[in-house]
């Protein structure tokens, strides 16, 4: 049963998060506010700056030795799982293409942890909850994302080939580069 003292704890946590988001589309969308080059500006600042810096105060403040291997390796299984399906699907369905697959294994395994993650599990389970989370933002740095990157080169390497040599694209085996 959740109780008031549960429900107070992850207000606290959630809604000064939501409140800073709503007054930030409030003041570009309805009260004009900032500029688009504004707004560009503030995007760039958050995305050089300020992710960064919150990756690394969470990252730093994690101890590999303590880690929970059996929550990491729960989350990995599913993560892989997931990819595994999604691969599958990409291949055999008529739908499916890489691009989607892309697409839907980072919205259904990279979820917003860091900045929503980590507060909303300390105001429902306690500070001992945020660990875990951290855990999970260490290894999407690591892994994860490192992954994407690589199903993103991937995918761009495939397209310029693709466009390149729109004819016999299918019948390339090997490419030498000159250098």
């Amino acid at each position: 049963m959740i109780t008031g003292t549960d429900f107070y704890h992850v207000m606290t946590a959630v809604v000064p998060l939501y409140v800073a988001m709503i007054l930030a589309y409030g003041s570009v969308k309805w009260w004009k506010i900032f500029s688009p080059d504004q707004c560009s500006g503030i995007n760039r600042f958050v995305a050089l700056f300020a992710v960064p810096l919150l990756s690394f105060h969470f990252i730093s403040s994690n101890d590999p030795f303590k880690m929970n291997l059996r929550f990491i390796a729960a989350d990995t299984l599913q993560k892989v799982i997931v990819l595994m399906v999604l691969g599958l699907w990409a291949k055999i369905s008529r739908r499916g293409n890489l691009e989607w697959m892309i697409t839907l294994f980072s919205l259904s395994t990279l979820p917003n942890t860091l900045v929503m993650g980590i507060p909303l599990l300390k105001g429902m389970y306690g500070a001992d909850s945020g660990s875990l989370m951290v855990q999970i933002v260490v290894l999407q740095c690591i892994i994860w994302y490192t992954l994407m990157l690589f199903l993103f080169e991937y995918r761009g390497a495939k397209m310029l080939i693709m466009d390149q040599f729109p004819d016999t694209a299918a019948s390339i085996i090997s490419f030498k580069v000159d250098s």
